[in-house]
C-alpha cells in the first residue's frame, strides 16, 4: 500500500479537469476522482484520503465521517456553504477555500448577464435563429448600460472585480456593504458607498455579491423589489438562496422588474416547475461563472499549495481559512 497522501476529488468532473489535478498533484500525492456524484462514491473516495477537493457539491457530515485520516477539505472557490464544517471542526478537519481565485471569470458573467437582460438577448436570437426581422421590436424592449446605475450589494473580490469591468460601459457604480472600503480604493474603483436604501431607489442593475448567510438568505423579497427603481435588472452569481424566486417571478410577471440574470438558483437544476422558466426576460445559465478550463490549473494549483502547507506545517493565507482546529491563533 502507497504511503504517500491521498487527494480525493468529491466531485465528478471530464477527464479534461482530471488531468490537470493528476498534473498538479500527481508527483507527491495519489489521486482519486470519484466516478458519480452519489453520496456513495463520495463516501468511498474519502476514506483513506488525506485531502479532500470539492467544487460544487456538498460535504456532509457521513462523507467526513468516512474521511478518518483527512486533514483538510479544500472548497475549489469561496462558497462553503454545502460543507459540514463543524462536523469537519469536530474531526479535527480543517477547512479552506480558494479566496478570489475565481472572481474575474464569475465579474465576467456578471456584465454578460445583466448585457443579455438589458438588450433582450435571447429573443434576439430566436428572431436571427428564425430569420425574423425584429430590430424595431427589439429596440423598444432594449437599452445600452451608457448613463445607467450600477449597484453591487457586496463588495468583496468579486464584487471590486464587477466594479472594474462596468467602469468600461460609462455607468455610475454604487455599492452597499457591511463593512466601507478605504476612500482610496473607492476612487481606484470608481464607485460610491450608498445606504441600501438609495441603492435600491438608484440602481438600474443590482448584482449580488453577497455569502450565504442567515441574515442574507432571502433578502431579495418582496419588499426589497418593491423598493427597488422600476424596470430593475437583477443580477445573481452569488447564492440562489438570496432570492425569494417567486416574488422574483411575481415581479418581473408585474412588470415591476424588467428581467434577471441568474447563474445560481436556489435549488440546482432549477425545478422543471419553477416560474422562472415561463419568463422571457430571465436568463439563466446553471452555476458555471467560475467554470473556464483557462483558469482551472491556478485553482488546483491553490488546493496544492494549501495542501502542503497542511501537511509541512507552512503558512496559508488568512484569506483561505475557514476553520483550523487546533492550529495556533485560530
Amino acid at each position: 500500500m502507497s504511503e504517500r497522501p491521498v487527494v480525493a476529488l468529491l466531485d465528478a468532473m471530464p477527464e479534461t479537469s482530471r488531468a490537470v489535478l493528476a498534473d498538479v498533484f500527481g508527483a507527491d500525492f495519489d489521486v482519486v476522482c470519484v466516478p458519480d456524484n452519489s453520496a456513495e462514491a463520495k463516501r468511498a473516495a474519502a476514506v483513506g484520503a488525506t485531502v479532500l477537493l470539492t467544487m460544487w457539491g456538498s460535504v456532509d457530515a457521513d462523507t467526513i465521517a468516512a474521511a478518518r485520516d483527512a486533514r483538510l477539505i479544500q472548497k475549489l472557490g469561496v462558497g462553503t456553504d454545502k460543507i459540514d464544517v463543524a462536523a469537519a471542526d469536530a474531526a479535527g478537519i480543517a477547512t479552506f477555500k480558494a479566496a478570489g481565485i475565481n472572481a474575474d471569470a464569475v465579474a465576467e458573467i456578471a456584465v454578460l448577464l445583466a448585457l443579455a437582460v438589458g438588450r433582450a438577448f435571447p429573443k434576439a436570437m430566436d428572431a436571427a435563429r428564425r430569420g425574423v426581422v425584429a430590430k424595431e421590436d427589439l429596440r423598444a424592449e432594449s437599452f445600452q448600460l451608457l448613463g445607467k446605475t450600477v449597484g453591487l450589494l457586496g463588495l468583496g473580490a468579486i464584487g471590486q472585480a464587477t466594479a472594474r469591468r462596468f467602469a468600461g460601459f460609462g455607468v455610475d457604480i454604487v455599492y452597499h456593504d457591511l463593512r466601507r472600503i478605504p476612500a482610496e480604493r473607492e476612487r481606484e474603483l470608481g464607485i460610491r458607498y450608498v445606504d441600501r436604501d438609495e441603492l435600491l431607489r438608484r440602481a438600474d442593475v443590482i448584482s449580488l455579491h453577497l455569502p450565504s448567510t442567515p441574515s442574507t438568505d432571502g433578502i431579495v423579497d418582496e419588499t426589497f423589489l418593491k423598493a427597488a427603481k422600476p424596470g430593475l435588472i437583477l443580477v445573481n452569481t452569488a447564492r440562489g438562496s438570496l432570492v425569494d424566486e417567486q416574488a422574483l417571478a411575481a415581479a418581473i410577471g408585474e412588470g415591476r422588474v424588467l428581467g434577471a440574470g441568474l447563474d445560481v438558483t436556489a435549488r440546482e437544476p432549477l425545478p422543471a416547475d419553477s416560474p422562472l422558466l415561463d419568463l422571457e426576460r430571465v436568463v439563466l445559465t446553471p452555476h458555471v461563472g467560475g467554470a473556464v478550463a483557462n483558469n482551472f490549473p491556478r485553482v488546483i494549483r491553490r488546493a496544492y499549495e494549501n495542501a502542503r502547507a497542511v501537511l509541512d506545517g507552512g503558512d496559508v493565507s488568512p484569506a483561505d481559512v475557514v476553520s483550523w482546529p487546533g492550529r495556533k491563533g485560530t
